[in-house]
Parts: structure tokens; sequence; C-alpha cells
């Protein structure tokens, strides 16, 4: 197993095989008591993400953000070569507020979301998210595919075909979409490869109806994910629960539902960076969304309904997040440097996959004042052990 002892880790760092990365955030608005709250929308830095895309389709995060359209995530590397892996290795932060101590830190890898925004936060619908769509394929510098929706750079996908697939793609393989525009890629063979511009060459268009189909980048098509909703920009007014879902579940299987009719928080509640399902009312929960039983995890999520007569009015803007946890840092008291040391005191050493989006969730116990700031470091190291 790759750093199963004090001597590799030693060896890593002697040999320059580690990355640091420093950052701070503002904890702007106030963040009401026992409430999650995801930092990636706060200003700092990383700078604050608007969760950009078209509502409804997956937009895919990563930490290349080759062609601008990404959120930004902390920095841990690039993508690994030669058989390394990369771990995180010490995690620390201070939290300075006059109250809402303690805080929990929760380090998550953000793989994606989906966009919601006029019609998809007030409308009390079903919302239908779009995870796959037909395409057809030319010859522009390589194999340019050409669809509807604007799939960001990253994306992982497959292809299916009725006939016969453009030569260069195969059935059951893993893809990486090279964003050239709002509705043209191309498409690499790995993520490396995508990182590096190395793209199919075209040979033909193939026949038939083709469609591309997204899958979770990272987290083994969803073990471990997590579902959020979370604010970018307020309604004004409403508190609705989620009615009705349908989700795929990390070992593929379909129609499965969050449980329990989570309350999504009223407009008092529903501020930027605020996770809407979390609290200490009636209905809430922590974080994420609770699974169906027996579930580890999301590889994609198909609808959502949230109740008429208190949905949300006004516009406003929130992301349905999928998260893959990485590790937990408590933060007890206002001012005090707090450290996780990932080697000897919780020997986990927890895998930074290539292309992780690095953000930070946060729960205070009271009420946060406004513009409290976070600092936080992580190191990470690499090799092969």
């Amino acid at each position: 197993m790759p750093f199963s002892t004090n001597n590799a880790v030693t060896n890593a760092n002697s040999l320059g095989q580690a990355v640091a990365h420093r950052g701070s955030k503002l904890t702007s608005p106030v963040h009401t008591a026992g409430g999650w709250h995801c930092l990636a929308g706060m200003n700092g830095y990383p700078v604050a993400t608007t969760y950009p895309g078209t509502d409804l389709v997956w937009s895919a995060t990563d930490e290349n953000n080759g062609d601008g359209t990404n959120i930004i995530g902390m920095y841990h590397g690039g993508p690994m070569s030669g058989g390394n892996t990369k771990h995180a290795a010490l995690a620390a932060a201070s939290m300075v507020a006059a109250a809402g101590a303690p805080w929990t830190l929760m380090l998550v890898d953000l793989l994606g979301y989906y966009r919601l925004s006029t019609t998809n936060v007030t409308g009390t619908g079903s919302r239908v998210l779009v995870n796959s769509e037909n395409f057809t394929a030319s010859s522009s510098s390589g194999l340019l595919l050409t669809f509807t929706s604007d799939w960001k750079s990253g994306t992982k996908v497959r292809f299916t075909t009725t006939t016969t697939l453009p030569t260069g793609l195969s059935l059951a393989t893993d893809y990486w979409l090279v964003r050239v525009s709002a509705t043209t890629a191309r498409v690499a063979t790995s993520y490396a490869n995508y990182v590096a511009g190395t793209v199919v060459a075209y040979t033909d268009g193939g026949t038939g109806t083709h469609t591309l189909t997204t899958r979770v980048a990272r987290a083994n098509n969803g073990v471990h994910t997590f579902a959020s909703f979370v604010v970018q920009t307020a309604p004004t007014g409403g508190g609705p629960n989620l009615t009705a879902s349908s989700y795929t579940n990390s070992a593929g299987a379909t129609g499965k539902a969050f449980p329990g009719s989570p309350t999504m928080g009223a407009a008092a509640d529903a501020y930027a960076g605020r996770i809407l399902h979390s609290g200490n009312a009636a209905g809430r929960y922590g974080a994420f969304l609770p699974l169906a039983s027996g579930d580890v995890g999301i590889s994609k999520i198909d609808s959502f309904t949230l109740s008429a007569g208190t949905v949300y009015t006004g516009s406003g803007v929130l992301a349905l997040c999928l998260f893959n946890p990485i590790l937990e840092l408590p933060a007890s008291a206002t001012g005090q440097w707090n450290e996780r040391e990932l080697v000897n005191m919780w020997p986990s050493l927890p895998t930074i996959e290539d292309g992780a989006c690095l953000q930070w969730l946060l729960c205070g116990t009271g009420a946060t004042t406004n513009a409290s700031p976070l600092t936080h470091s992580l190191r990470f190291i690499y090799g092969n052990g």
C-alpha cells in the first residue's frame, strides 16, 4: 500500500514530493447556528464561484479548469503519473469570529453540480436533470462532437449508438471531453490526456444516432458520494420540502429516492453558501441529503420536486452538488490554530484523486459573525510509497 510506513512519508518529503496549499475564506453573510455551509461561494482564495453553467445540466468540476468556465478548487499539484498516488498528509485551519464556536470543517471533493435558477428555483413541477445527450461527429483538428448542452471540460462520459460509433471510440469505455465551445468538444482517452490536450484523431463520424452519457469523474463513479442543495443567490421567500426525487446509486440501481421529505429552509436560511436542508429544526439534516437504505453513494441525480405552496419566490440561484468527503477537522475556539496530522495522529492518508476540486464545508454550533475569516493550510505528498 502506498506510504504504509513513516519512512515512506519522510522519503517523499525529502525528495520534494510534497505540495502545499494555503488560503482563506470569509464567512459572509452571518451563518446561523447549526447549519452547514459550502465555502466555495465565499470570497477569498480560492476565488468565489457563482456555479456557472446551464440550468439542470450536469456540470463536472476538476482542478485543471483549462477552459476558464469551471470552479476554482484548492491547488494540489495536478495529475499523477508513473504509478504515483497523492495523499493528504496535514490539514490545519483557524476561524476568527465573535461567536459560533466550536466549528466543524469538512474537506470535500466537489465532483460537480446541477445549476438551478429562475423557474427551477421558484417552480413546483418536477425538474428533470440532464445527464446525457445525442451528438454528431465531424473532423476539425481531431474528432469534434456537436451537441446542444454546454458540457464542461473534463466531463467524464461514455458513448452508445444505435449503429456504429465513430472509429476511435468504443462502447463501455470512459472518455473525457475537451471543451471547444458551448456546443462542441473533442475527446481524450484519459484525464492526463485531457489536461495535455491530446485528443482522439478523426477517422469517420460513424453511423446511426450517437449518445454521450456523463459519469462521475472520481470517487469510483459515486461510491461515498453525497448530495447537497447549496445557495448561491438567495431566493426571497418560501421554505419548501423535497417531496420527490430520483437518483442512480453507485451500484447503478435507478429510481432511488432521498427519504424523509427534507425541509429546505425558509427564506431566512436561504442565504449565500447555506446548505438548505441542514440545521436544527424538524425535517433538517446534516451536510448531506439522506440516502435510501443500503446505498453507499450517488452516481447521478435524475429528478427532484419541491412542494407547492411554500416554494421559493423571487430570483435566486441554487446548486445541487455532489460531494465526496475526504476528512473532518474540528475547530474548538476562535483564533485557535487547529491541526490534524494524517500520518500518526489519524493514520489515514486519504487519497486525493487526479482532478479533485477541493472545497471546505463548515458547520458552527452558534451563529457566526459577518465576514469572519477562515485561514487554512493543506499539505499533500505523492509517490509510490
